[in-house]
Formats: structure tokens, C-alpha cells, sequence
């Protein structure tokens, strides 16, 4: 028996655990008590006063047993809890699909939730541990669903020690996990995620390694902190430094550095900036040596700004509108905001700020795509999709991360539009180059109507990079992005401190009907391409918000400041007759090209494609990493079995 056969056991899949700070108490555990007096000591134990109870029905802490019903090997399920004191211990399923029934007293004002008691349990005594078996096959009327428990503290405080949720005699596959980093100038960040992932003894070891791609100007080595944190680590870290290659390049070092590791499984992927719940990587660790067959597993991303909401989890690209699914945004720290995640939650990819799958899996689909970011984790989850290999959206599994609307302007939209037209030929059926012109010429309106010209110019510029084909990604990501970057210099909106004299303005409405939407666009069109630019020192008047920059409130006036909340001065949209033709005209010509070659450039990229996902692609194309910075800090850089520059 080699070190990926199954073997049977009793597996830990879900431990019950305590906030790490009391403002998100409310996504691990409910308490009602007139004077709450819980008090966690540690992530495994919490002290209950008399006549207080505890239930588990949160993000965090409640086991969605559909899940791993539906993709694990999970039979029998056992609740193991360490009590002391007196209470009394009961376990509910709450059911996506099961007929409402009387709630229980101690669940009353649960927001409508109405479970099903399975189990009840009186305890007394110290450190007693309770065994509670949940049975492998359910009744006709009820389904899988949310399983949680609830404890009664009655003549005494009780203490909870510990609980785990526990798959009984169940098949599982040895999983060690390379945790990979990809990181820019953010080591404060992602050394407290790396700190708090080896400082839980029970996560190190389903970890076989950390690894960190360090693409930043300011090393990770140079940061205080790593010196200490690398020598309690061992050769469970590992940092390699290169040039910057955005997340694709990033994320990409981790998967061949994880391929060399002879104990290694599967890999997940993690941004830096994202704060971590440990506990996430041994549920999804245990949930890929259940699974029945390959599949990935994609956590689900919490709001950094509002801890308790959800903002995205694994979506969907439409390709008839070149867009992704709009985020949830979602609060999911009451017991009735579990409801949605009772069933199955179907998408096609999910972000690589939490996104775990089997190593092996790369022989078969190949690396990444060089698409820099923004698109890069959309594209490689379409391409396991259509291997057959799933992604499982697993509740509880979550980072906090920053909300993609703090984001802002920038050379974004570049990559944003080149990368979704790319999926779009690679993994759908092709769509007519008509549908693709309009909706590309449309978008490029909106833009150029609101004054936006350096993200006009992306857009063009995107377009133009799609057209050249595959051999566009096999230049040298700087050169590219450096670009972007004098472009901007020249072509982005200024900005303006903020000034007491400025009016708010009101927000328009948009055109009602379709006529009337053409109508008024043509008439902008021609104001703008005839109209004289404004002088270069007119102040703007009015002042809007971010959210009502459209073309249909922008256009009436020439200069408008607009404020948004990611920005301390203000932006100013200044109208510029000579930059609307000179964008125009270029945008009508790609846009006759999409018209006109869009089905020969998706033969293109569908058969050259396979050639930039290999590591020998990858070995020659990250070479541009080796600086002469670096040449001098190392004379003899080693290399591994990829072919690549270690650090």
C-alpha cells in the first residue's frame, strides 16, 4: 500500500472552536444568558455561568453535514464533547427541505429556524466526555443539512472543554497540504497568517510545507519578524524570491516548488492580505481525504470592513456579457442567514484566496495560464470544471479578505476585460464576433461619456492584446505592465483636495426607455466630439458620488469632482474633446475587428494555449526573475528539478 492509498480510520473533520476576538463572537457561538458571563479561555474551551446556554448554529461552528454527504465518503458521524459540570447536552438538524415543526423553548427567536431534536443528553461531573452518534442513513422525511448542538448549564457552570465532530471507520486518503503564498509588500500580513497556521500543532500537521513567492520590492526577509518566525519553523517554510509576475506567476511558483515535495498531496492557495481562520485548512484538509473523487475545494470570503458579512464565493462568468457574477454580500451571523448554505450552492470557480485540490491534478490539466491576475483563478477553475473535477463550496471554510470595491481606478480593467475574453474563447462555445464588438464598443462608451479616458484606453488596449493571440503572453509581464503604468502618468484623472465650496449633485435618473437611451447617447456623442474641450483651469462645480458616476449624470456638465470613500482628495472627470475622437475612432476599428476575426482569434488561442500551461513554459518564462541584483546577492543560484531560480 503506497502513501495515496486509502486506509480506514476515525477522522477529526470539524472542531469546535472560540472567537479569536469578541466582536466576531457571533459567528462562532449564540449564547442566551440575562448577564452573559462566558468566558473562552483559548480556541477549544469556553466557561458557561448557571442557567446559560450555548448553541452552535453559526458560520463557524455548525457542521453542514449536506456537504460532506454529498461529496465525502462520510457515514457514520459522532459529536465528542468534554464536559464538566451540570447541563444537559442536545444535537439538532436544521433541513433545507423539512416541514416546519413547534421550535423548542431554549431556540426561540431563532429567526424562524425550526430543527429537529435528535439526541438529549443530561451530564454531571468533571471532565466527562460524551460520545453522540449521528446515524449514516437518513429518514424518508428528513435531509442532510445544518447539524449543531446546544448545551444547558443547570445547577452549576459548565465548562466545555472540547468538541469535535468525528467521521467513524471512514475511508480516507493521507492529505499534506503545501500552503501557498503569494505576496507584494504585504509581510506584515502574511507573516501573522503564517505564524497563526504553525503556531496550531493540529493544522502543522496536515501542512507539509508553507511556501512563499515574495514578488515585492520590500523582502519578506528584510521584515522583523521573519527571523524568528523562520527558525521556529524549520523546513516547514520555504521563501523564494522573483521578479513580480502577478498572482498567476506568484500563485504558479507555488505549484511547481509543491510538486518537488516528496509528502506532498495537494496544495491550497491563499492570498497574503487575508486574514485566516486556521481551523479552515484542517476542515478542508479533511474534507479531500473524504472526497470520493478529485475535487478542489474554494472557501468562501468574509468582508474585512464587516467581519460578520459575506462578500463572494465561488461565481460564475457569464459569457454572453463578459462579466462575473455579482458578489453575495450576505450576513451570516445570525442562525437564519445559514439558511442558503443548507443545499448545495453550485459555481464554477472560486478565488485563489482560499483554494485547495490535489497536486496530481496538474498532469492532467496543466499550470496556469500567464494572464498576471484578474482572471487567472477563473480560467484554471473553467479548466478543472471541464476535466470533471469539481470545486466544493464549503461553509465554515472562509477568509477575511478586503471587498474587491476598495480596489479602485487603476490599470485593472486591462487585465480584467484581456483575461474574460480569453475564458470566454477557451471554455465556452464561441460567441459571434457581433456580440462581442457590441458589447466591448458599449463598455468603452460608458467610459469615454463619463470622461474616464485612461480606462478607455485599457479597454482598447485589452482588446488589442486579445487579437494578437497566445504569443502576447509569453512577453515579460514588466514590460507590459510598465506600460500600463506611463499610460497612466498621462491619461488618468487627476485628483483635487477636498473643497468646502463644492456642491452635491443630484442624482439622475436614467433614461426610461430604449429609444431614449440611443437617442441621448448619440446626441453626447456629438456634443463631445464637437464641443471644444474645456480650459485647462476650469474648477469643477459638483461634486457626485462614486456610485452615481454614469454616463447619464456625468455628461450635461464639463468638469465634475467626484468622492469616493477609498480616497482622501477628490477625483476630477475632465472632458477632453481631443482624447473622446482619438478613442473613439481606435475603439470602432477593434470593435470592427472582434466583428470580423473574433471565431479565427478563438482557433488561435484554443490550440496554442496548451503550450503556456506546461513547466517547461513556465521554467523559461519565470527566468526573467534572475535580476542583477539578485545575481550579485547569489552568484550560484540553485536550481530545482523545474528548471527555476530558487531563493
Amino acid at each position: 500500500m503506497n502513501a495515496h492509498d486509502a486506509f480506514r480510520t476515525d477522522r477529526i473533520i470539524q472542531r469546535v472552536i472560540m472567537p479569536p476576538t469578541v466582536g466576531l463572537t457571533r459567528l462562532y457561538y449564540h449564547c442566551d444568558h440575562p448577564q452573559d458571563g462566558t468566558q473562552s479561555h483559548g480556541r477549544r474551551t469556553i466557561l458557561l455561568p448557571r442557567g446559560a446556554t450555548l448553541r452552535t448554529d453559526t458560520w463557524f461552528n455548525g457542521f453542514f453535514e449536506r456537504y460532506w454527504r454529498e461529496y465525502t465518503n462520510l457515514r457514520t458521524l459522532e459529536l465528542r464533547a468534554c464536559v464538566s459540570g451540570t447541563g444537559i447536552l442536545r444535537i439538532y438538524r436544521r433541513s433545507a427541505y423539512q416541514p416546519a415543526a413547534p421550535a423548542r423553548e431554549s431556540l426561540a427567536g431563532a429567526a424562524g429556524w425550526q430543527p429537529s431534536l435528535l439526541r438529549e443528553i443530561d451530564f454531571t461531573g468533571e471532565s466527562r466526555e460524551l460520545r453522540i452518534e449521528i446515524a449514516d442513513t437518513l429518514p424518508p422525511h428528513e435531509a442532510a443539512g445544518l447539524l449543531f448542538f446546544e448545551i444547558v448549564s443547570q445547577s452549576s457552570p459548565v465548562i466545555l472543554h472540547r468538541a469535535e465532530w468525528i467521521a467513524r471507520d471512514v475511508s480516507a486518503k493521507p492529505t499534506q497540504l503545501v500552503a501557498g503564498y503569494c505576496t507584494f509588500n504585504r509581510a506584515s500580513l502574511l507573516l501573522a497568517n503564517v505564524a497563526a497556521l504553525l503556531e496550531d500543532t493540529e493544522v502543522a500537521e496536515v501542512l507539509a510545507r508553507v511556501a512563499i513567492v515574495d514578488q515585492g520590492e520590500q523582502r519578506v526577509r528584510a521584515h522583523p519578524d521573519y527571523a524568528l518566525l523562520a527558525e521556529s519553523a524549520g523546513d516547514r517554510l520555504q521563501l523564494v524570491e522573483q521578479d513580480n509576475f502577478g498572482g498567476a506567476g506568484g500563485f504558479t511558483r507555488c505549484l511547481l516548488e509543491a510538486t518537488e515535495i516528496g509528502n506532498a498531496t495537494h496544495v491550497l492557495l491563499m492570498d497574503d492580505d487575508a486574514v485566516i481562520e486556521p481551523e479552515c485548512v484542517l476542515r478542508a484538509a479533511a474534507f479531500l481525504s473524504l472526497a470520493r473523487q478529485d475535487l478542489a475545494v474554494g472557501g468562501y470570503m468574509l468582508d474585512q470592513r464587516r467581519p460578520r458579512e459575506l462578500f463572494e464565493v465561488g461565481s460564475r462568468y457569464s459569457p454572453e456579457r463578459m462579466r462575473i457574477d455579482e458578489p453575495i454580500c450576505h450576513r451570516v451571523d445570525r442562525p437564519d442567514g445559514l439558511t442558503p448554505f443548507l443545499d448545495i450552492r453550485h459555481g464554477h470557480f472560486n478565488g485563489w484566496w482560499f483554494f485547495a485540490f490535489p497536486l496530481a491534478l496538474l498532469d492532467h490539466v496543466g499550470l496556469p495560464l500567464p494572464l498576471f491576475l484578474r482572471g487567472d483563478d477563473v480560467e484554471f477553475g473553467y479548466r478543472l470544471l471541464r476535466a470533471g473535477v469539481p470545486t466544493a463550496f464549503l461553509p465554515g471554510v472562509a477568509v477575511w479578505h478586503e471587498s474587491f470595491e476598495l480596489k479602485g481606478r487603476g490599470w485593472q480593467p486591462f487585465y480584467e476585460l484581456r483575461n474574460l475574453l480569453i475564458i470566454g474563447a477557451l471554455h465556452f462555445p464561441p460567441m459571434s464576433g457581433a456580440n462581442r464588438a457590441r458589447r466591448f464598443f458599449s463598455r468603452l462608451l460608458d467610459e469615454l461619456l463619463i470622461y474616464d479616458y485612461y480606462e478607455s484606453w485599457l479597454l482598447c488596449e485589452a482588446v488589442a492584446a486579445y487579437l494578437h493571440g497566445p504569443k502576447g503572453l509569453r512577453i515579460a509581464p514588466r514590460l507590459v505592465h510598465d506600460r500600463l503604468l506611463a499610460a497612466g502618468e498621462n491619461l488618468a484623472s487627476r485628483t483635487q483636495p477636498r473643497a468646502s465650496g463644492l456642491r452635491m449633485g443630484v442624482r439622475a435618473r436614467p433614461p426610461s426607455s430604449l429609444t431614449t437611451i440611443r437617442a441621448r447617447r448619440l446626441w453626447l456623442v456629438l456634443r463631445n466630439a464637437v464641443l471644444p474641450s474645456p480650459p485647462r483651469d476650469t474648477p469643477p462645480r459638483n461634486v457626485i458620488r462614486a456610485d452615481g458616476e454614469q454616463w447619464y449624470t456625468v455628461s450635461d456638465t464639463d468638469v465634475l469632482a467626484v468622492d469616493e470613500t477609498s480616497r482622501k482628495d477628490l477625483v476630477i472627470l475632465r472632458r477632453s474633446r481631443g482624447r473622446f475622437v482619438w478613442l473613439l475612432l481606435r475603439g470602432l476599428w477593434l470593435a470592427l475587428r472582434l466583428f470580423g476575426s473574433h471565431r479565427r482569434t478563438v482557433r488561435r488561442w484554443r490550440k496554442e494555449t496548451p503550450a503556456i500551461t506546461t513547466p517547461q513554459f513556465w521554467g523559461e518564462y519565470l527566468a526573467f526573475s534572475t535580476s542583477p541584483e539578485r545575481e550579485r546577492r547569489d552568484s550560484t543560484p540553485r536550481r530545482s528539478r523545474s528548471g527555476l531560480v530558487g531563493a
